[in-house]
C-alpha cells in the first residue's frame, strides 16, 4: 500500500450509472465536475447488483489448482443456465467448507453489459483500474472496524438504478438481492398508486426530506402504501435468506439511500421484519464538505485502499487495466532484452532490429484493425438504441388505445344495461297491483321516485298485509335491494287496515 501512495496521489470513485465522481485526496472527499485523464490517479468504480449473477457452486477438492477455473465456468454453464452464445466475465472466491467439496461464489457479468456500463467512461479515461462488484463494497464496514464482525447484518439501500438488499455474516458476504423499487421505479410505483403523474423534482425533494413521514398528506398516504408493498417483498427475501443460509437472527439492519436517509423506514423494518434498524451513516473518518455523500463512494475508497493492500482478497472485474511498469510489461522486456543482447552480442544487430520493426508493423496492422471494429460496434449500438427508443414510444402509444378502448367499452356497457336491462316502471306497478289482488288487498295510491315504488295499501285484515309484504320480499328476492312497511294501521271508523309499502329495486 506504501508503494501505491506514492505512486498515485489521488483515488477518483466512479459512478458509472449516474455519472457522479468524487476524488479522494489528503484524506478528503470532494466531487469532481468532469472526467480528465491523469496518470496520477487512481480509477476505480463498482458494478451494481441488478447486473451481475451471483451464485454459489461446489467443486471437488481433486480438482488441480490449475484446473480450477475452467471447472467453475463449466459448472456455471451448467447450473445456472447461462447463455451459450453470450460472453461472460466469471470471477469467484473461496468460502470456508466442510466434506468433500470446496464451495466458491460466483460473481458473473456479461461483457456486453460491462461495456455498456462503461462506455461513457472509457471516452474520457484510458484506463480503469479497480471494478468491484456493489455487494463487496460492503466487506470494508469491516476491514476497517466500522461494524462489529460475529454479526449478521442486512443492508437496504436504494439508488436511481437498483434497490439492493445485502447479508453479511461474521464479516463475510452472504447473500444479496435485487428488488424492483430503486429510486427511479420507485417514483413510477408512487405514480400508479396515486393514479396520476406527480411532478418527479417534486416527488424526490419531499422524499428527501421527509421521508415516508412527510407532512404533506396526500404524499404521507399513497407513501405508506407504496414501502407496505416494498416491506412485504423485503420480508420474503429476509425469510429464504435466513432458511437457505441457516441464520437464526439478523442482528441489525441498516437503511439507506443515495438521497439520504429515509426518515420512518425504521418503523417498517421494526413492523414487519421484526429487526432493529438504524439509518445507513457510517464514520468513514473521511472529511467532506457535502452535506451528505452516497454512502458507495465511501465503501469504494476504503475498498480501494485495501486492495493496494492484498489484490488477492478483493475481486477486480476491470477489462481496461494501466499496463505494468515498463520493464514487467512484455514490450519494456523485449526492448531491455534486445539492449542487453545488443550489448552482449553486437553481432547480431540487425537481426533484432528487424524483429522490432516486423512487431512495431504487426502492432499498426491490429490497431488499425482494432479502430474499424470500434466504428463499427459504435453504428450498431447506435441504431440499437434508436429501436429501443422506438419501442419506447409504441408502447405508450399502445397503452394509451389501451386506456382509450376501456373507457369507450365502459360506455357501451352501461348504454347496454340501459336499453337491454332497464327495468319498466309501468309494468312493475303493474305486477305488484296482481299481487295485490291474491291476498284482497286494495291500493289507494300507487307511484315510484326512481327505483324507489311506494305503495299505500288498504285491507279487511292486518294480516292480510303482511302476507303480501311476505309474498313481494319473496318474489322479488333477488330484485329488491330494500323493503319496508310502515306499520299497519287500524281505521277505528271503518275497521280497515292501512299502511304504506315502500319497496326499493336494484
Amino acid at each position: 500500500m506504501i508503494k501505491e501512495k506514492k505512486k498515485f496521489q489521488s483515488i477518483l470513485s466512479i459512478d458509472p450509472y449516474n455519472q457522479r465522481y468524487y476524488r479522494y485526496h489528503n484524506e478528503s472527499l470532494s466531487p469532481v465536475g468532469k472526467l480528465q485523464f491523469k496518470s496520477v490517479n487512481y480509477f476505480t468504480s463498482f458494478i451494481a447488483n441488478k447486473d451481475l449473477i451471483i451464485a454459489p457452486v461446489n467443486v471437488s477438492r481433486n480438482i488441480e489448482e490449475e484446473d480450477l477455473a475452467g471447472a467453475l465456468e463449466d459448472k456455471a454453464y451448467d447450473e445456472l443456465g447461462l447463455d451459450p452464445a453470450t460472453e461472460y466475465i466469471i470471477h469467484y472466491e473461496e468460502f470456508e467448507s466442510e466434506g468433500e467439496g470446496r464451495d466458491f461464489q460466483l460473481f458473473i457479468l456479461e461483457r456486453n453489459r460491462y461495456e455498456e456500463i462503461f462506455e461513457e467512461v472509457r471516452e474520457e479515461l484510458r484506463y480503469m483500474d479497480l471494478v468491484l462488484p456493489a455487494p463487496l463494497l460492503y466487506q470494508s464496514l469491516y476491514d476497517y472496524e466500522i461494524l462489529e464482525r460475529r454479526k449478521v447484518h442486512c443492508f437496504l439501500y436504494f439508488t436511481h438504478y437498483d434497490a439492493t438488499l445485502t447479508f453479511y455474516k461474521d464479516g463475510k458476504y452472504l447473500y444479496s438481492k435485487s428488488i424492483n423499487y430503486s429510486l427511479d421505479q420507485l417514483y413510477d410505483h408512487y405514480c400508479e398508486i396515486a393514479g396520476k403523474t406527480v411532478d418527479e423534482k417534486q416527488f424526490f425533494r419531499i422524499f428527501q426530506k421527509e421521508g415516508v413521514k412527510t407532512t404533506h398528506l396526500e404524499y404521507q398516504q399513497n407513501l405508506i402504501k407504496l414501502f407496505n408493498e416494498i416491506f412485504i417483498t423485503i420480508n420474503d427475501i429476509v425469510i429464504y435468506t435466513k432458511r437457505a443460509y441457516k441464520v437464526d437472527v439478523i442482528d441489525q439492519m441498516f437503511i439507506g439511500s443515495e438521497l439520504g436517509p429515509i426518515s420512518g423506514a425504521d418503523e417498517y423494518a421494526q413492523n414487519y421484519l421484526g429487526l432493529y434498524s438504524t439509518s445507513m451513516i457510517f464514520d468513514f473518518g473521511i472529511k467532506s464538505d457535502e452535506w451528505y455523500i452516497d454512502q458507495l463512494h465511501y465503501m469504494i475508497i476504503l475498498s480501494t485502499k485495501k486492495y493496494w493492500e492484498d489484490p488477492d482478497v478483493l475481486i477486480n472485474f476491470t477489462q481496461n487495466p494501466r499496463p505494468p511498469a515498463f520493464p514487467k510489461r512484455a514490450s519494456g522486456q523485449f526492448v531491455l532484452t534486445l539492449v542487453a543482447a545488443l550489448l552482449l552480442a553486437s553481432a547480431y544487430p540487425l537481426y533484432f532490429m528487424v524483429s522490432s520493426y516486423l512487431l512495431d508493423l504487426n502492432n499498426f496492422r491490429l490497431s488499425k484493425e482494432e479502430r474499424r471494429l470500434g466504428a463499427e460496434v459504435h453504428k450498431y449500438k447506435q441504431l440499437l438504441g434508436k429501436k429501443k427508443k422506438e419501442i419506447k414510444r409504441l408502447d405508450k402509444e399502445i397503452a394509451r388505445l389501451k386506456k382509450t378502448f376501456h373507457a369507450k367499452e365502459k360506455t357501451l356497457k352501461a348504454v347496454y344495461n340501459k336499453k337491454v336491462n332497464y327495468r319498466l316502471k309501468s309494468n312493475q306497478l303493474a305486477s305488484f297491483a296482481q299481487d295485490m289482488e291474491k291476498f284482497a288487498v286494495n291500493a289507494e295510491a300507487m307511484g315510484n321516485k326512481g327505483d324507489r315504488f311506494i305503495l299505500t295499501l288498504d285491507a279487511d285484515r292486518g294480516r292480510d298485509i303482511t302476507s303480501l309484504v311476505k309474498y313481494i320480499t319473496h318474489k322479488y328476492s333477488h330484485e329488491i335491494r330494500h323493503i319496508d312497511i310502515e306499520r299497519i294501521a287500524e281505521d277505528k271508523n271503518t275497521s280497515a287496515y292501512t299502511g304504506v309499502l315502500k319497496v326499493d329495486m336494484r
